[in-house]
């Protein structure tokens, strides 16, 4: 269950549009049944405590998991959220990509992720 909104309206589901720009793009690589992580540090746009929501958008790849899902986040001066993305494939040859979304009421930061073997 994701962490509620201030405003008491229901998150949604995770959209991204042409309008969003990506905030970074990442390439991993994994063996087969192996993992490679990356770690994000988000920063608060703004200077106020506020709930967030991490996820992937629909069509991307089931190889790609991330942690944490939601959460509060500190103001702008306070410590980043440490977001953990992990991929694993499971065959030879097959590229994955991934579209990340971390949002809160008044923020949204869209990152790629594109995985190979």
């Amino acid at each position: 269950m994701p962490a509620e909104r201030l405003d008491g309206q229901e998150w949604g589901e995770l959209v991204v549009t042409a309008a969003d720009p990506v905030t970074e793009t990442f390439e991993l690589r994994a063996s087969p049944r192996q993992t490679d992580v990356t770690t994000i540090f988000v920063k608060n746009d703004f200077n106020t405590f506020a709930p967030y929501r991490c996820g992937f958008v629909g069509g991307s790849s089931a190889a790609f998991a991330v942690t944490p899902r939601h959460g509060s986040m500190n103001r702008r001066s306070g410590e980043p959220v440490e977001v953990i993305v992990r991929y694993t494939p499971q065959a030879v040859g097959e590229v994955h990509e991934a579209t990340l979304v971390f949002e809160t009421e008044d923020m949204k930061k869209i990152y790629k992720f594109l995985g190979t073997t």
